[in-house]
């Protein structure tokens, strides 16, 4: 017997959405970035990428998770406060934004002049959220 799907299989799955489960709430779920925050530090990344994630997120609004314009931490900021290579850098914020933990306005600019969004992947937004009902 098989087990490789076939076609029809693969189309009768219920689809899992890869974005946020409807937007955020701020009125009924936690803060935006408390949720970012505990979405990162429950994942396997490496601590630097961790800790280039985490000093994005100070410069967030603690209810919706936006960075204002004026306070984008661009490449150069994100060396000096982080005192890790470049190249290190360059890589966390590649590997967050493939993940989904990142949104660069243009994906065609450099991170040094790009401004970046904190962004939660669907299903550890699903998890976070029925976490958070589960405990209140």
């Amino acid at each position: 017997m098989s087990t490789v799907p076939t076609p029809a299989d693969v189309m009768r799955r219920k689809a899992h959405p890869l974005i946020a489960p409807g937007p955020h709430d701020p009125a009924t779920d936690e803060p935006y970035r408390a949720l970012w925050e505990r979405g990162i530090t429950g994942t396997r990344l490496l601590s630097h990428t961790k800790l280039v994630a985490l000093l994005l997120a100070t410069h967030a609004d603690w209810a919706t998770g936006r960075i204002p314009e004026e306070a984008q931490p661009r490449l150069g900021r994100l060396i000096d406060l982080t005192a890790l290579p470049t190249g290190q850098i360059v890589a966390s914020l590649s590997v967050l934004e493939e993940r989904g933990w990142l949104a660069r306005d243009d994906r065609r600019r450099r991170w040094n002049v790009a401004s970046v969004q904190l962004t939660i992947p669907g299903p550890i937004m699903r998890r976070l959220k029925q976490a958070a009902r589960t405990t209140s």
